[in-house]
């Protein structure tokens, strides 16, 4: 009966590639009113050059600023003046302008958006006030050792390799961006091939297929993928560092497959079991049982050819061995052990669960048609998700956790407190 009810608030978006070669895809949802839009274009950190660091993001931030047909102050009013809520993001292989507006109101925010994305002008004066801002951004995320960490994480899993960067880039990096450079970047990579247009919400496909058509005539033409280099994998290390803080910080890492590969959802389950969720073991292990830390957690971060597992322990400087040893105990059992029956069942609910009630999220929805686009190169269809989650069996899990959880293939990053900056 509940798989019945879930089946029957989703169908298959509709889906077109426009004469111009932008890819758009429309998720009608009749209960509602408002949605969800997003415009995804596949580029992200590890596609700068390594001398311009930071420049996808700084492409994101600045579009915001001028564009051929409007000020800044225009593009807020024409958002905020019809209660739309606008943002966007950039990530190692992607970036996503979005928005999330009543549906009476889409086509005016859709005009106003995808001039924000196609039309920005770059001026050397707003170039120079968003570099101010930029600056601060990174320094508040050296302000926060748990967002810090990741960062240091992933330069060294990936040194000399751009999706070792931080999104950001440096104050450095910062500091030596050009306008020019900012400019050359978005008319690189900024093309039809390179753009998709997701929508979910009240919406007619027919009629925003239509304008969108006639909003992004000029765009530029398709241009060949930009060739993305794989980073080569690297021998576990350990680094230590001081930053000023009130507990210690650890992160641990190994290097795993990425979001194409088949290995993918019994990575998913994997992450689930080992530290996702109040009944995981890192979480019984190193918080319910001992006390040692209040958080404690692991993730998967899948790019498109290579991943990231990691573990995240706050604890006091005193007990980082004590949490080391839990750590490496746990990874150790379950490499030799694998998982129990219950531990996959409740992985395999958690999963199903969390991808139903995304479901009846218009943000979620829109970012599962545009992100599977990014990653798979077709909307994500969440049916065939469970259904890819519900066969992985626990001898999939085991020969995964065999793979991945030895303790000695894992590299550790541990930030101790100080009062100043090592």
């Amino acid at each position: 009966m509940t798989r019945s009810r879930a089946r029957s608030v989703w169908t298959p978006p509709d889906d077109i590639i426009l004469p111009n070669g932008i890819r758009v895809i429309c998720d009608p949802v009749a209960h509602v009113d408002s949605a969800a839009i997003g415009v995804w274009v596949r580029v992200g950190t590890r596609d700068e050059p390594p001398a311009q660091r930071g420049v996808a993001h700084f492409v994101e931030h600045t579009s915001f600023r001028r564009t051929r047909h409007r000020s800044a102050s225009k593009i807020s009013r024409d958002f905020e003046n019809r209660g739309a809520y606008a943002n966007a993001y950039t990530t190692k292989e992607e970036t996503c302008y979005y928005v999330r507006t009543l549906s009476e109101h889409t086509a005016e925010v859709l005009d106003t958006l995808l001039d924000v994305v196609l039309w920005p002008t770059f001026e050397k004066d707003d170039v120079e006030k968003e570099r101010s801002i930029i600056t601060e951004e990174i320094r508040s995320y050296e302000d926060e050792p748990e967002e810090h960490i990741f960062d240091l994480g992933e330069m060294q899993l990936f040194p000399r390799h751009p999706i070792g960067s931080p999104i950001v880039g440096t104050i450095d990096d910062v500091r030596s961006m050009k306008h020019q450079h900012v400019r050359e970047f978005h008319a690189r990579h900024y093309h039809a091939g390179s753009i998709t247009i997701a929508i979910s919400g009240r919406c007619d496909p027919t009629d925003l297929f239509s304008r969108i058509e006639k909003l992004t005539k000029g765009v530029r033409k398709k241009q060949p993928p930009t060739r993305r280099s794989k980073p080569t994998m690297r021998a576990a290390s350990h680094i230590e560092l001081l930053r000023p803080s009130q507990q210690a910080h650890l992160l641990w890492q190994v290097p795993t497959v990425g979001c194409r590969h088949d290995d993918r959802f019994a990575l998913q389950v994997l992450n689930v079991v080992l530290g996702d969720g109040m009944s995981s073991r890192l979480n019984v292990r190193l918080r319910e049982s001992t006390g040692l830390t209040y958080s404690v957690y692991s993730q998967l971060q899948l790019f498109a050819d290579c991943g990231i597992m990691a573990i995240y322990a706050g604890v006091d400087e005193q007990n980082i061995s004590k949490a080391e040893r839990g750590i490496r105990r746990v990874l150790q059992e379950i490499a030799d052990g694998g998982i129990t029956p219950a531990e996959h069942r409740r992985a395999l609910a958690q999963l199903r669960s969390g991808k139903l009630m995304s479901l009846e999220s218009l943000t979620a929805r829109m970012t599962m048609l545009g992100k599977g686009v990014m990653e798979q190169s077709r909307p994500e269809d969440p049916r065939e998700t469970i259904e890819a989650f519900e066969s992985v069996t626990r001898d999939d899990v085991a020969r995964m956790a065999q793979l991945y959880c030895r303790p000695e293939a894992w590299s550790t990053c541990t930030m101790r407190p100080s009062a100043e900056r090592s």
